[in-house]
């Protein structure tokens, strides 16, 4: 590959008007720039306004659709009493307050309901879209606009995009935070570096991950500013002669440092406090208790004191805005504009005390290769492409290449490394990845490998630009991915059991077909662009695999675990079921009296909570053996019983009022047959062709020749009530080849 076979072309140069004796000389009427909104009503401009719609469209349409999942209704049916008066208290457990109050906005707008509450998620979803171009210095335009549609496209940030979770507003707002941190060492002005505050107030009040995105960018600006770090820890140099980097690394570190003080909880056993509790029947997850909480307290105000002593030696005007900027936003989000002072605490605290008390639990209990599984499954356009544009512009030394190379390698290392391995986390991985991939392209379409010229007087309109169009270069596109669909037809149907061997024969005298008219077709293309149309080609061919892939798993399968990405959902019986107690409330006349009584056993109380919001006479009793429970013993005041399948033993005896129970799913998971994986268990599935045939019939076809498995729950409605069926069909495991 040439050393700038991949250069953005230059910018077409305009000459300056002249001027004469009397001044400058105008430009005539019909040349002149256009002003106002009009400058933006660019090619470029309309391009990224179609690309940002699509986007809102994407992930609006049939937003309210899924079944409501647990974390889901956790989050709505908090959002909800703080929107319907009942106040808010953080708890790390969900995480920041941030979600909250987006979801109580929604609300107090659109109203309470399955499809207001993921919009605040599908903005922030949408809004990512737009933040190349913040980076349109470095991106180039046509790699900021190729990063937004792969942002707009990816399966995994569509799919969260259209979920309540707080993961995509986190990502939002780290994006933007390196934004500004970008801007700021463009431009050295100060309001970048108090729009970083901010955007670092509202990454830290949405969730704990922002702790990792803290130590991921005080690395790069540790390094970028090694040469100013190191002669000021000698004395040899001040805080205000610091580069950019490391300006904006001092203003992080001095808002920061209180944050991390709960970082010594992780060493309290050799200290002998209890700085982040982890026995939930003696206090609160992650708080310190006893002699830890006067500890704790002391390390927090010595480290906001040498925060606030760096950060005043440092630029005090300066800094004193970004304090300003940070606490206020941090201090109205966490003590719910001051009606929760307690919030202060926790979020200063136990926010980061709460998961380091998790650690040793290991939700998900996944391996150190599921972000490669789920990742390689579902975002291979970001995760190769970005990978190969990692190792490129760190090749090339370009410094923004070589950020964006560094973020994603530590994302994916501190991810992986972190004992919660979840599909949602795998929003932070996908994300630098897909910059990298979008500025590679940039890079490839800078080429302008289907043009015939690259100097903007080729670029025409109507006619004249057909003429400039290289139609064997789009004839190579074309059937490149034609030949890459019948290769991939012809492997499936090599690893089939029932190959007819005709098939076989057309499959293969096709792929051949297209191989020999690819070939003629490249000896066509000009030598200097033959790299830059092949890169380009491959990524959208790429692009072209990805789409199905997130359609399928954000409209046909959201809340159908045959999706890696859905994991353990709430099944779509719970709608329905919620259809018929509406019925039911509508058809008895109780309306919303209606006495509903559920089970609470293995959680199952949500997320009937959030269903069930609005009916005045819900009773959440936990019938099973596990402590603290109790037996069914009498026959239940209530004209709808939701009982766990754990707890229906020996319960006919008290339902002589209701009919024949329904069995529906409440919750069922992915089948994770991939568990277990080793290196040599890589290289014997590789000369396997039953272990090749689960791979290519689960990656084209969804199917894995498992069951899903689930959690069940009895539903029992009055005699005479007619539910009808409840639940999807879903068709039985089966292989394809």
């Amino acid at each position: 590959m040439s050393a700038n076979s991949m250069e953005l072309a230059p910018e077409p140069s305009v000459a300056a008007p002249s001027a004469d004796v009397a001044g400058e000389r105008s430009l005539p009427e019909d040349t002149q720039p256009p002003k106002g909104l009009w400058r933006w009503v660019t090619p470029f401009g309309l391009a990224y306004a179609v690309v940002l719609l699509a986007a809102l469209v994407m992930r609006l349409w049939d937003l309210g659709a899924m079944a409501v999942h647990h974390d889901e209704s956790l989050h709505a049916t908090y959002g909800w009493y703080l929107y319907s008066g009942r106040g808010y208290q953080h708890n790390p457990m969900m995480h920041g307050p941030y979600q909250f109050f987006a979801n109580a906005g929604m609300f107090s707008i659109f109203g309470d309901n399955t499809f207001s509450v993921r919009l605040a998620a599908a903005f922030s979803g949408t809004a990512l879209v737009a933040t190349p171009l913040l980076f349109t210095r470095h991106l180039g335009k046509l790699g900021a606009l190729a990063t937004a549609v792969l942002l707009a496209v990816s399966p995994t940030l569509l799919y969260f995009s259209r979920f309540t979770r707080e993961d995509m507003h986190v990502a939002f707002w780290t994006v933007m935070l390196i934004g500004f941190m970008w801007l700021y060492l463009d431009t050295k002005k100060v309001r970048y570096l108090a729009l970083g505050a901010g955007a670092l107030a509202l990454v830290f009040s949405v969730k704990e991950s922002a702790y990792l995105l803290a130590v991921v960018l005080g690395s790069y600006l540790f390094l970028a500013a090694m040469f100013d770090i190191l002669p000021w820890i000698a004395g040899r140099k001040s805080l205000r002669a610091f580069s950019p980097p490391g300006e904006f690394l001092i203003m992080m570190a001095s808002l920061l440092l209180p944050f991390g003080a709960a970082l010594l909880s992780l060493a309290q056993k050799p200290l002998g406090v209890t700085l982040a509790n982890d026995d939930w029947t003696r206090a609160a997850i992650g708080i310190p208790i006893g002699p830890g909480l006067f500890l704790a307290f002391g390390l927090v105000v010595i480290l906001l004191l040498v925060g606030i002593a760096v950060g005043l030696r440092w630029r005090p005007r300066a800094w004193l805005l970004c304090a300003a900027v940070f606490w206020t936003v941090w201090m109205l989000l966490f003590s719910s504009f001051f009606t929760n002072v307690v919030g202060l605490g926790s979020g200063l605290w136990q926010s980061l005390g709460y998961w380091a008390a998790q650690q040793d639990v290991a939700r998900g209990g996944q391996p150190w290769y599921y972000y490669l599984v789920i990742g390689l499954n579902y975002e291979f356009l970001a995760l190769l492409v970005g990978g190969f544009g990692a190792a490129y512009f760190t090749l090339k030394r370009d410094r923004f290449g070589m950020f964006l190379a560094f973020w994603s390698v530590m994302n994916f290392l501190a991810f992986a490394y972190a004992s919660e391995k979840m599909p949602w986390l795998l929003v932070h991985i996908t994300i630098p990845f897909i910059f990298l991939a979008g500025m590679l392209m940039g890079r490839l379409l800078s080429r302008l490998p289907w043009r015939k010229a690259t100097s903007a007087a080729g670029l025409r309109g109507g006619l004249q630009g057909l003429r400039q169009v290289h139609w064997p270069a789009v004839g190579f596109t074309f059937f490149l991915a034609l030949l890459v669909a019948a290769i991939g037809w012809l492997l499936l149907l090599g690893l089939s059991r029932d190959r007819v061997m005709v098939m076989v024969g057309v499959a293969t005298a096709l792929a051949t077909a297209l191989a020999l008219t690819v070939a003629s077709l490249w000896r066509l293309l000009g030598k200097g662009k033959r790299l830059a149309l092949v890169g380009a080609s491959i990524v959208i061919i790429m692009l072209a695999m990805t789409v199905p892939s997130a359609f399928r798993a954000a409209y046909a399968n959201p809340d159908v675990p045959v999706e890696m990405l859905v994991y353990t959902q709430s099944a779509p019986d719970i709608p329905q079921l919620m259809s018929k107690i509406d019925q039911l409330a509508v058809e008895t006349g109780k309306g919303k009296d209606l006495k509903i009584l559920v089970d609470s056993t293995d959680g199952f109380s949500w997320p009937w909570a959030w269903y069930l919001r609005d009916y005045q006479s819900v009773t959440h009793l936990c019938f099973s053996s596990d402590p603290g429970c109790t037996s069914l013993s009498q026959a239940p005041d209530a004209d709808v019983v939701l009982l766990s399948e754990r707890s229906t033993n020996n319960v006919d005896q008290y339902m002589g009022a209701y009919g024949p129970p329904v069995r529906y799913k409440h919750r069922w998971w992915f089948p994770e047959s991939y568990r277990g994986i080793t290196p040599s268990g890589v290289l014997k599935a590789l000369r396997s062709r039953e272990s090749l045939c689960k791979v290519a019939d689960y990656f084209v076809f969804r199917e894995f020749g498992q069951s899903i498995g689930s959690v069940d729950s009895y539903a029992y409605f009055p005699k005479g009530f007619d539910l009808g069926k409840i639940g999807k069909d879903i068709a039985p495991p089966t292989m394809h080849c």
